[in-house]
């Protein structure tokens, strides 16, 4: 029991650090697994040894995650470089034409079918560098513009397979198993993102009206003036994020090959013939989601220490006692339990899966105080909140820092709101899985 409370508070003791931003959550969770596995008495060196299960078997514990994530960002700039993500927003833009409300929600659609497959902080904020100035140019307020970009990505991150890889890793689930939650969480954030379009316009209708007077003769276009793609090969090009949730969803094939299978879609219906200039492209596009894909591979590998250290048997003999009396068993209790605690899901606390919350998935797994199914859907459905509004989130503070603002004062415009959103969700989850 004494080191049962020890590790709880080890968990709590570094989820200060990386609320307070004193450590970086890509190294707070490799040492707070070391410590973990200290305090469990794990040997240093041997078969069973923090050395050789939690570093080295850490390591490479998500290494099937790790290649989802580098290629999804290898196809995100490979959309981008190809003019096929601009495309998108661009028509989007024209459609709306002089309208501000019919520009805004075209727009926010656009980005919401962009992310259910672009995947990385680099591709995001390609698309924010294009989307958030028309947004401010047509009269939106900075931190709602913020607010509008950031609520798009997490309602297309709820079907998107690379964010949703780690917990599959964790409870072995298939992709398929969780989109009836990941329609939920689309249909409840679209519900928040439509509300908070409403109270903007609705108060700002005159601003809107003014800024929205825009002609051919304008010094500025609404967007920026980059590549783009034409044609039937280019309508076939934009519906890249469709072809890989098909294949995903409905075909049931494996997420790796069908993000494969998405750069080849690319490449087929955008090549112009230039060989050594496409080949160029899809090298740096490589490289480029390379440098994208580095910070969730590194909390991958810091996730993948906390697994192994929790899942030693002396860590779970020691949890087990207490887990099982905290954990609730029941829908409605579970259903309770998670929306109250639904806000540590934000700086990278105990519910969130890039956070602390892998090493509680592993025990409530080992706990088997709900199925592997119904953990992950939860689990998922938590993240809605932390990509929308987690001011520890790398585009929640490169979007703040676009339009002007903090990551605090975005996230906290949407607290209240984002917390009535997680209760419906969570409600609706747990009575879809338990």
């Amino acid at each position: 029991m004494v080191i049962g409370i020890l590790v709880i508070i080890t968990f709590l003791v570094f989820a200060a650090l990386i609320a307070f931003r004193k450590i970086p959550a890509m190294y707070a969770l490799p040492m707070m697994a070391i410590v973990i596995a200290v305090l469990a008495r794990m040997p240093f060196m041997g078969e069973t040894s923090i050395i050789d299960t939690v570093v080295v078997g850490g390591t490479s514990y998500l290494q099937g995650t790790v290649f989802l994530i580098l290629v999804a960002c290898w196809l995100s700039q490979v959309m981008y470089n190809t003019g096929v993500t601009n495309t998108i927003i661009k028509k989007a833009a024209e459609l709306g034409g002089d309208k501000p409300v019919i520009i805004t929600t075209l727009l926010l659609i656009a980005c919401i079918f962009i992310f259910t497959s672009l995947f990385g902080t680099g591709a995001a904020m390609m698309v924010g560098t294009i989307v958030l100035p028309i947004l401010l140019s047509i009269g939106v307020p900075p931190v709602k513009a913020a607010n509008f970009f950031l609520s798009t990505m997490a309602i297309g991150f709820g079907i998107n397979v690379p964010n949703m890889a780690p917990i599959l890793a964790i409870t072995g689930n298939e992709p398929r198993d969780l989109i009836g939650a990941g329609i939920v969480i689309m249909i409840t954030g679209s519900m928040l993102l439509g509300w908070q379009m409403w109270t903007v316009f609705r108060k700002d209708a005159r601003k809107f009206a003014f800024a929205a007077e825009v002609t051919e003769s304008s010094e500025e276009p609404l967007y920026e003036t980059q590549k783009t793609v034409k044609g039937i090969r280019g309508l076939l090009a934009c519906l890249t994020p469709i072809v890989i949730v098909v294949l995903t969803y409905f075909f049931n094939i494996a997420p790796l090959a069908c993000f494969y299978i998405g750069v080849i879609w690319i490449i087929a219906m955008t090549f112009d013939g230039n060989y050594k200039k496409y080949v160029n492209m899809l090298t740096t596009s490589f490289y480029d989601g390379t440098k994208d894909a580095g910070p969730p591979l590194a909390i991958c590998i810091g996730i993948g220490m906390v697994l192994r250290a929790m899942t030693f048997q002396g860590t779970q003999d020691a949890l087990l006692p207490i887990i099982s009396r905290i954990i609730p068993s029941g829908a409605i209790a579970m259903a309770v339990f998670m929306v109250v605690l639904a806000p540590l899901n934000l700086y990278r606390g105990p519910l969130s899966i890039y956070g602390l919350g892998s090493g509680l998935m592993a025990v409530m797994l080992t706990a088997g105080s709900l199925p592997a199914t119904a953990l992950a859907a939860l689990f998922l459905t938590q993240m809605r909140w932390s990509n929308e509004a987690c001011p520890t989130g790398t585009v929640t503070v490169w979007s703040s820092n676009f339009v002007g603002s903090d990551p605090v004062t975005v996230a906290n415009k949407v607290f209240i709101p984002n917390w009535v959103v997680q209760a419906v969700a969570l409600t609706i989850v747990t009575f879809m899985y338990m």
